[in-house]
């Protein structure tokens, strides 16, 4: 009696579990199944990030079009020699009434080169918009197989719950006829509970993996996933993906940023060679000549320029200040390469030593696991061994499986961060 009353509550609390878990997913599920390529495809689409480093890229290609253009030129309005006793335009020769243009133009090859300079900017945003497209995607892969890991769990688990539930009917049986005792319907009946609550912690690890899922694909995320583990191969040597590592977006974005200031360097040069500035002024005089002829008007032109004769404190200063940012941007690179290589190992050799453990669980572990188990279960049936030994086969059996999904899941991860290193 003690034990249909537990068992009848287990079941309850089991079936409000799953009941709970339903309403969920039937408020979030749509009837088709989402692939991994189509979960990528909408994070690459609605991404902000992405949008915001194109948008500042649109921003420097504008910059760098406008920098080579010649700096907007100076009107010029006014009176010159105007009498101070009468302000009378026409009674000096000297007067006159002032309208001039003057055009700037920059030091050497500046305007070129500050253009270059924008575009190099440019195009390194370009390539970290690459990078940052190669992250999410490495974002939704991860997540993505972390979704797909906690469903495996749930049907191993699930797989679990009826072979426990077996051994505790089994028991129970035996309990009635007199061939067990109550602590053995008792042991049962608790490793049942452990599977259930597992079923539990499982469904609550499987949404919270949506709800990160979700930050990237939004409520699609909370669709059915496809049943296949996604394999994503990478076909490359450790060493073939370091050889890679310069071509890589973000290596990429960084000597972008070198070659930007190597250009500065080029364009604080220029501060060494003169400014000119061309002066195209008309004079209107009133008045008239002593003749009784009217005065004739002025026109001037003039080129004006400055002279960098003293440069100690000031050019020097720019242009080494220039090397100094071109030298930190070199050692950017030279660090982020050192670190990069490092995770290739890092990644290239667990993937190894995990394929070395999947190929040991299904070559080994686990149909050792499943003889074991079903021997155990025919000698328990033929009261060959006790309920304890049983217990111990089944639960080392089903912690195998859910540890070589976990591993599974675990390998194709380590395979995303590779390609990720790839840069594809």
């Amino acid at each position: 009696m003690f034990w249909m009353h537990r068992r009848t509550r287990l079941s309850q609390v089991f079936t409000a579990i799953l009941a709970f878990t339903g309403i969920v997913f039937a408020t979030h599920s749509p009837a088709s199944s989402l692939s991994l390529a189509a979960a990528e495809d909408l994070a690459l689409s609605s991404d902000p990030g992405i949008q915001s480093v194109r948008a500042s890229q649109q921003a420097l290609d504008e910059l760098s079009v406008a920098a080579e253009q010649l700096p907007d030129p100076l009107l010029k309005m006014g009176l010159v020699s105007l009498p101070m006793d009468t302000f009378n335009l026409g009674q000096e020769a000297m007067t006159q009434v002032q309208l001039g243009l003057v055009q700037k133009f920059p030091r050497g090859n500046s305007r070129a080169l500050r253009s270059e300079q924008f575009g190099l900017k440019s195009q390194g945003l370009d390539k970290m918009a690459q990078d940052k497209a190669l992250q999410v995607l490495l974002a939704v892969r991860e997540q993505f197989l972390e979704v797909a890991k906690h469903r495996k769990l749930a049907h191993i688990n699930a797989e679990a719950m009826t072979a426990f539930a077996d051994v505790a009917d089994i028991t129970q049986d035996y309990y009635a006829t007199g061939r067990v005792q109550q602590q053995d319907v008792l042991q049962a009946a608790v490793e049942l509970a452990k599977v259930e609550d597992r079923a539990t912690r499982i469904a609550q690890d499987e949404q919270q993996a949506r709800a990160r899922l979700a930050m990237w694909i939004g409520e699609a995320a909370y669709r059915d996933l496809e049943e296949t583990w996604t394999l994503m191969d990478s076909g490359l040597s450790a060493d073939a993906i370091k050889d890679n590592l310069l071509a890589h977006p973000r290596v990429q974005a960084l000597q972008k940023h070198i070659s930007a200031a190597e250009t500065g360097v080029n364009l604080a040069k220029q501060k060494y060679k003169p400014e000119f500035a061309l002066d195209v002024t008309y004079g209107g005089r009133g008045g008239t000549n002593p003749d009784g002829s009217a005065r004739t008007d002025l026109m001037t032109f003039m080129v004006l320029m400055d002279v960098p004769l003293f440069h100690k404190n000031r050019q020097d200063r720019v242009v080494a200040a220039q090397l100094a940012e071109s030298s930190a941007a070199m050692y950017n690179r030279d660090d982020l390469l050192r670190r990069m290589s490092s995770e290739v190992d890092f990644h290239f050799s667990t993937w190894l030593k995990q394929q070395e453990r999947i190929k040991l669980f299904e070559n080994s572990l686990l149909p050792e696991a499943a003889f074991s188990s079903s021997a155990s279960f025919d000698a328990y049936q033929s009261s060959v061994t006790d309920l304890t030994t049983l217990l111990r086969t089944r639960i080392t059996e089903f912690d195998l499986q859910l540890e070589h999904a976990r591993l599974q899941a675990e390998m194709l991860k380590t395979r995303a961060r590779l390609r990720y290193l790839e840069g594809e």
